[in-house]
């Protein structure tokens, strides 16, 4: 029966003009439902149990949807939901609230004078029924097809114009009389005003038929019973071979021998037959998803770009996807396309994941702490592998390992995890992704390699909402219109998040995904991405060791963080270091397994006034009493400033301070904390050095680059009311032509106040203290170049053993040259003053043993 209904919509599609009566059951409305948000009207009409095809090219499906799009006007969106989710909305959706409009267009003219009421000719009353009937044969067609009572309407007008032209007398019987001239012309010029209001829209496909009636493949009588018969037999032949479906673009190459014929008419024998059919499913394009993501992918890359490049991601549990660069031509920015393989899913698996993803969201676990993502999405990872087991074991179907294992991780990543948000956070090429709000009209913005670009993926307010509640629950933070911003630290994916919701952003929720290196970053690698130079990276190692006090200033995503994580790898581990940060972005749990002497500590975010957590101010307060330590804070902001200055100035502060603050100058960052702070100009200079991160634009390029712009030292002088200017001196500044950090007149010179205090404090000449800088810049610069080739040299592991031994290999070789080899008259002071020479010794055993180091077999350690 589902067959016959089937082939019989298609017929009726075909005849031309023909009129038919429906079913009372097919006349009711499909059910749908409406949701409204503040900016966003979605219609979901319920199609799972419908036995048409869910379909734009389908008589029933068209009908329906029209209908419902005359009742409910003015819609942001209309979803098809069946096995996939058709998305309808913009350009596609004005198409179809067009074509419901035809329908109201045709009927409004039925009312409407067909013949003039001046004539009187007996012919009156039949030329008035027969126009009657020809507007509701339009208005008929209409409602199922309007393009189809559109070619109609044309193609009529169109015939009887050749007629009169000819001067033929009608089928009705007109008269070539002139009183008959004005009431003909009258009704073409209504049927043309018909035509001209249904003229306002875009290009449909069409597909175009030219069959005989007779085959040579198939008999004919002339009831044309053999031909229907022979038919079904062929298009029951493939429905076998297409697993039960059969679309009606296969059933329309059959259509001149389907169409039956009519009342008191044979089939004629080797007459032309010439048809239309519009094919709106290729003209009026929607955006299929699965049933468990909300989220918009598009497929397709638009017309005015070009393609760039293409490369695959490794997800977690393996999953592989593509992701396709291209490049606008008609603006200055690329589109980042990403195609995640549930968007393409055959219909059997997806029936199968949605009726284990229903049975998961059925699910109340008892003994589980959620607020622990890495364990909450294991566990919904191993649940949905054993109900994708029972089921499959119960259905008696077959699965190999590799597809139970990415069907569960795809579960768990729509129940528990990130959704499609987690394929972004797996490219490591992208730093940033930004979320807009309202999300469902604007396209997720990512950072790739430093420039800003937007992406083929449209978040849903649901799937925002989903994120929002999972992201509070594990920060333990309020959120709401009391609170609207919502910060956290996700460390299974190395990201920070910030969440902005009403009244501070009225469209709805906005994100911000800032991400961090899961492995910390070191010097080596910053030499290569171009952030420091090698002679830098020896510098600021030589800080490090030396217990300065650095702050590391720059403009948002300049890189702060970064070169902090990689400066906290240069202090020695014998060293104890506390951190402050208020949401937690330093790698303390990966120093900890490398042997650094870390404790962490929390505070009260400068936004969210939580009653529950310390202040910044009392956490400082707190660190200073836990005894002698290098302190590390993740963001100097507020109040706290003051008793960090107090304790340094006191030395009660410990080996160094370490803290980032947002500047993008040095002359900002003195601004800040001597003016808008309140620290004093004289404390202000406990302060050994500046460092500026910034984001540089190449020769005015669209790609960002991460560098360290300038670094600079405190003067100690005694100014009084002191410029910015005659607070620091440059000991490096960067050049854009060369696209390098160069050293200032004091490194050259080998002036460096800080350099001189260093040495003092270490016993050393500055001369010593200088080699010491390039013995450092050298061993930077051998582990990057060997990097390149294997970049396991590269990370904290490595660089952190590295980091020992050439401490060890100093240790040692100081020992041997203060306090001699037993030998009488040999010098015992060679360390300090020396020529260099044992530096150069120190080197070569240091190098002799990285080469050693580096040609290990990684999996055998050997």
């Amino acid at each position: 029966m589902k067959i016959k209904a089937k082939f019989q919509d298609a017929v009726n599609v075909h005849n031309y003009g023909g009129l038919f009566t429906t079913d009372k059951k097919e006349e009711e409305i499909c059910p749908y439902r409406i949701k409204q948000t503040k900016i966003r009207k979605i219609i979901t009409i319920n199609c799972r149990e419908c036995k048409a095809e869910s379909s734009l090219n389908d008589i029933h499906c068209r009908k329906n949807i029209f209908r419902i799009l005359q009742k409910e006007v003015k819609a942001d969106c209309l979803v098809l939901s069946r096995l996939y989710e058709r998305d309808y909305e913009g350009q596609a959706l004005s198409t179809l609230y067009t074509l419901a409009s035809f329908e109201e267009t045709i009927k409004a003219y039925k009312s409407a004078e067909k013949v003039l009421g001046s004539c009187t000719l007996p012919e009156r009353k039949n030329c008035e029924l027969e126009r009657k009937k020809i507007i509701a044969s339009f208005a008929e067609t209409v409602e199922t097809d309007p393009l189809k009572a559109k070619l109609k309407i044309k193609n009529f007008i169109q015939g009887k114009k050749l007629k009169r032209n000819s001067d033929k007398i009608s089928e009705r019987g007109f008269k070539a009389l002139s009183a008959c001239e004005p009431c003909f012309e009258h009704f073409y010029h209504m049927l043309n005003e018909i035509d001209e209001k249904l003229s306002c829209f875009p290009e449909i496909p069409v597909i175009k038929k030219s069959k005989t009636r007779n085959s040579p493949a198939t008999s004919v009588d002339n009831s044309g019973k053999e031909t229907e018969k022979t038919m079904r037999k062929t298009a029951g032949s493939l429905i076998k071979d297409k697993s039960g479906e059969v679309t009606l673009a296969e059933i329309f190459k059959y259509l001149p021998f389907l169409a039956p014929a009519r009342r008191g008419e044979k089939h004629k024998k080797s007459k032309s037959f010439t048809d239309e059919i519009f094919d709106y499913e290729c003209g009026i394009k929607p955006h299929v998803r699965p049933p468990f993501s909300s989220s918009r992918v598009y497929a397709e890359a638009p017309e005015n770009t070009e393609f760039l490049e293409c490369y695959d991601i490794n997800g977690r549990e393996g999953r592989k996807l593509e992701v396709s660069i291209y490049q606008y031509t008609d603006r200055p920015e690329k589109l980042y396309m990403i195609r995640p393989p549930e968007y393409n899913l055959r219909e059997e698996e997806l029936r199968l994941l949605e009726k284990i993803r229903m049975r998961m969201i059925q699910h109340r676990p008892k003994d589980i702490a959620f607020t622990d993502p890495v364990v909450a999405r294991e566990y919904f990872r191993r649940m949905a592998k054993t109900l994708l087991e029972e089921e499959l074991l119960t259905s008696e179907e077959a699965c190999n390992p590799e597809e139970l294992e990415s069907y569960a991780d795809l579960l768990a990543r729509y129940t528990n995890g990130l959704g499609i948000v987690e394929d972004l956070l797996s490219d490591s090429r992208i730093t940033d992704i930004y979320i807009n709000a309202p999300a469902d009209k604007n396209p997720v913005h990512v950072v790739l390699d430093g420039e800003e670009c937007i992406s083929n993926v449209f978040l849903s307010q649901e799937d925002l909402d989903a994120l929002v509640s999972r992201f509070r629950i594990i920060s333990g933070r309020p959120f709401g219109e009391a609170v609207p911003v919502l910060e956290l630290n996700l460390e299974a994916f190395g990201v920070r998040v910030s969440v902005i919701g009403d009244p501070l952003s009225a469209s709805g929720l906005a994100y911000a995904f800032r991400k961090h290196s899961l492995s910390p970053w070191t010097l080596p690698k910053l030499i290569n991405t171009g952030s420091i130079s090698p002679y830098a990276a020896g510098f600021l190692s030589f800080l490090m060791d030396g217990q300065a006090s650095v702050l590391v200033a720059g403009e948002v995503g300049a890189g702060k963080t970064s070169l902090l994580s990689a400066m906290l790898l240069e202090i020695p581990q014998k060293y104890r270091i506390l951190t402050i940060e208020d949401t937690h972005e330093l790698p303390i749990e990966k120093l900890q397994s490398l042997g650094w002497k870390v404790q962490g500590m929390s505070s009260q975010s400068s936004v969210l006034k939580s009653g529950a957590e310390m202040s910044p101010e009392t956490a400082l307060r707190a660190a200073l009493r836990l005894g002698n330590s290098a302190l590390v804070l993740g963001e100097i902001r507020g109040s706290e400033v003051k008793v960090l200055y107090e304790a340094m100035q006191v030395g009660k502060a410990g080996n160094s301070v370490i803290g980032t603050i947002h500047g993008s100058s040095m002359e900002n960052v003195y601004e800040r904390i001597v003016h808008t702070l309140g620290v004093p100009p004289a404390s202000f200079k406990a302060t050994d050095a500046v460092i500026i991160c910034s984001t540089i634009r190449l020769e005015g390029s669209m790609k960002k680059l991460k560098r360290v712009s300038r670094i600079a030292e405190v003067t100690g002088a005694v100014i009084e009311n002191p410029e910015p200017s005659d607070i620091f001196t440059d000991i490096m500044v960067y050049d854009a032509t060369q696209d390098c950090l160069l050293a200032g007149k004091a490194l050259e010179q080998g002036q460096s106040e800080l350099i001189e205090k260093i040495a003092r404090r270490w016993g050393i000449s500055i001369d010593r203290a200088l080699k010491d800088i390039e013995l450092r810049t050298k061993i930077k610069e051998k582990i990057a170049a060997e990097g390149m080739k294997k970049p396991f040299l590269l990370e904290a592991e490595a660089v952190s053993q590295a980091n020992n031994i050439f401490w060890l290999l100093a240790e040692s070789m100081k020992k041997s040259t203060i306090y001699g080899n037993g030998y009488a008259n040999e010098p015992a002071n060679d360390w300090e003053t020396g020529t260099g020479n044992d530096l150069e010794a120190l080197y070569r055993q240091w190098e002799a043993w990285f080469e050693k180091f580096a040609g290990k077999d990684l999996d055998t350690g050997k």
